[in-house]
């Protein structure tokens, strides 16, 4: 992944927040069942709490429901008002509840999408990372079409949580499990393409070549195929992948910027396509357009991670044009909001952090870094948490707090494994270069490792939308150095400079015709 402020962590920002846990995940939503032959009264109560479900008064619904439970013996009629009531428990406040009925319908309908379905939330909100996984791969192989009633965000979550505890192989297993499904989450669509990027690396790993193969055309984003055109884990396919991105990866940028482009254009108040469309302007390096499309979103309490990505594209793109200090203005709006609030804001406080940093502005990034470590304690990850340990080591050695940076650049060493890129940073920041190599050397050693860590040796020109970057060139030398540079050999490449974006921004390509050629999109 790239660091805190470039273009692709948008795509995932919820990387910086703490994973899914004790029932912070919306529970998911599948249609309400329907009820069908069964006693008069149970009948007529289950239809009158369908209609108030369905017109979302889940209290009302519950309300109808919950007396008729006492007494009531196990059968159908039972059966039915739970799986009603399942649904209505959390958007009633009721979240609590949800385990008990879910474990008594697991036994008595254990066949049920939405039973299954919500087995995998109870498992995640109670920390049993391990079962959710394996019964979402469970669904996912034996009840597909049950995927549908599964929030995006518990996978998100479990995901996280499976990669941190080093539990490859399950999350591994899942990645192809849902890629073979072709599961595409309602509440995240965008998914689909980071699971058939995690399902080519898991098959790859197997030696399945020609399955990973197939898979390609999911992955749509250029960013992601770029990424994959780094890494050796993916060499088998390198020639695909380079055919799919095209020259200075503008095929790529064409394909996205057009479908994107025309979802914008099809629902311009839609803030998840605006998203994309300013983020497709970013790709073409039509920054103007960037910065003129993103101006209605405003800095707001409750703003969700769409609107947040909009402004960080939006910085970005004046960034790319040397608009640096504007950017920062920009950035600062997110240092007003309560982040117990507006959690999602976080990814924009360690942009600005990073952004301070780079511009020398060392006594801004450091209160900026402490003020979101003391206030965000319970909404950033631990990888989130790194790249603001990061910046507090960089702006303390600048500012020549030398004791200060040397605890901070400890503490960087000893939590490496939650963040790599940002522990050798922050420890080249401070001239720790030894102890920065054996940290890059050993992340470099693991497929895991490099996907963390290849992109940071990366040049500016590999990039889309650079600006000057100080902390970049910090690993300029590191690579020059025969332990580094071998282990990265071993890894990863230099993307070729073929594949480069180009510095001339691209025509916005014309609309695709009905039936196009996966490889192939016209321009104007």
């Amino acid at each position: 992944m790239r660091r805190s402020g470039s273009l692709l962590p948008l795509i995932g920002a919820a990387a910086l927040l703490a994973a899914p846990g004790n029932a912070s995940v919306t529970p998911p939503k599948p249609a309400i069942a329907r009820p069908q032959d069964r006693s008069e009264a149970v009948r007529a109560a289950a239809t009158a709490a369908l209609e108030r479900a369905q017109a979302n008064d889940c209290r009302g619904a519950l309300a109808k429901l919950d007396p008729l439970l006492p007494g009531l013996p196990s059968g159908r009629d039972r059966d039915m008002v739970q799986l009603l009531r399942l649904p209505c428990l959390g958007p009633a406040g009721r979240a609590a509840e949800v385990p008990k009925v879910q474990a008594e319908l697991a036994v008595a309908q254990p066949n049920n999408g939405m039973v299954r379905s919500f087995g995998i939330f109870v498992a995640a909100n109670q920390n049993r990372f391990d079962d959710a996984g394996e019964q979402l791969v469970t669904l996912a192989e034996q009840d597909p079409d049950a995927l549908r009633m599964v929030p995006g965000a518990i996978w998100r979550g479990i995901s996280q949580k499976l990669t941190e505890e080093d539990k490859l192989t399950l999350r591994n297993r899942a990645y192809i499990a849902l890629a073979r499904a072709d599961w595409q989450p309602n509440d995240q669509p965008d998914m689909r393409d980071a699971l058939a990027q995690g399902a080519i690396q898991a098959l790859l790993e197997q030696k399945q070549v020609e399955e990973a193969r197939e898979l390609l055309p999911r992955v749509t984003m250029p960013e992601l195929l770029a990424g994959m055109a780094m890494e050796r884990v993916y060499q088998p396919i390198w020639p695909d992948i380079e055919t799919r991105l095209g020259p200075n990866s503008g095929r790529a940028v064409d394909r996205f910027a057009t479908a994107r482009l025309a979802r914008l254009a099809d629902a311009p108040d839609d803030v998840h396509a605006l998203r994309d469309g300013v983020r497709a302007f970013i790709l073409l390096g039509r920054y103007a357009d960037a910065i003129e499309q993103s101006a209605p979103v405003k800095i707001a309490v409750g703003m969700d991670e769409d609107a947040v990505a909009v402004i960080r594209y939006r910085a970005q793109a004046l960034s790319a044009l040397g608009r640096r200090d504007e950017a920062i203005a920009l950035l600062n709006g997110f240092t007003t909001l309560d982040l117990s609030k507006t959690p999602q804001a976080v990814d924009g406080v360690v942009g600005l952090a990073e952004m301070l940093d780079e511009a020398g502005r060392e006594a801004d990034a450091l209160k900026v870094a402490d003020d979101a470590l003391a206030k965000a304690r319970d909404t950033l990850s631990d990888y989130g948490a790194m790249w603001l340990a990061r910046t507090r080591a960089c702006a303390l050695g600048a500012l020549g707090r030398t004791a200060e940076a040397a605890t901070q650049g400890d503490a960087l060493k000893a939590k490496a494994s939650d963040n790599e890129a940002a522990a050798v940073e922050g420890l080249l920041c401070l001239g720790r270069r030894d102890e920065a190599a054996a940290i890059a050397v050993h992340a470099l050693s693991s497929i895991e490792g490099a996907s963390n860590i290849t992109d940071q040796f990366q040049p500016d020109g590999a990039f889309w939308a650079p600006s000057q970057s100080r902390l970049r060139g910090l690993w300029v030398p590191l690579l020059a150095r025969p332990d580094v540079r071998t282990a990265f050999d071993k890894a990863a490449r230099i993307l070729p400079q073929s594949l480069w974006p180009s510095r001339t921004p691209r025509d916005i390509p014309g609309p695709a015709p009905a039936v196009q050629d996966d490889d192939s999109v016209p321009t104007t």
